[in-house]
């Protein structure tokens, strides 16, 4: 008996481990609400939808640019996006909740008439009430041979 039980205790602590372990690397809730407010805030951009933008934009929004001009409020960021219609690609995003406050870093391409720009984006979003804004927004130009890398 005490045969089948050791190898049956090995292989439940085992299973009990591994799903721990698994455990850590579930996306919650909050991560999947902040993924797709951002989703949703990337879609807006590309179809120049203001009305989305300004659900998913907070009033006191700054919106910086990797060139170091004054940041936009949300109503400079809105008209801007819209006329643009974003053309870039977000890459390596991370999500990070913390209560109700979150931040995504991603690379960026952003493509423009003088070429592809690679960027670094840090994002901050708050939930207010049910639903996640954006509140601040800043890029990096990265250099071409650091992007490679």
């Amino acid at each position: 008996m005490r045969a089948i039980i050791k190898p049956v205790k090995t292989l439940l602590l085992t299973a009990v481990a591994f799903g721990l372990a698994a455990s850590g690397f579930a996306e919650s809730a909050d991560e999947a609400a902040v993924r797709a407010a951002h989703a949703s805030f990337v879609a807006a951009a590309k179809a120049g939808d203001a009305a989305a933008l300004g659900k998913l934009l907070a009033d006191g929004l700054q919106y910086s640019h990797s060139s170091g001009a004054t940041p936009e409020t949300k109503a400079q960021a809105i008209a801007a996006i819209a006329k643009s219609k974003g053309n870039f690609e977000v890459h390596d995003q991370t999500i990070h909740v913390y209560g109700k406050a979150a931040t995504i870093r991603a690379s960026v391409t952003a493509h423009n008439a003088t070429g592809d720009v690679p960027l670094k984006m840090l994002l901050v979003w708050v939930k207010n009430g049910k639903d996640w804004q954006m509140v601040e927004r800043h890029t990096t130009r990265i250099a071409p041979s650091a992007s490679k890398k």
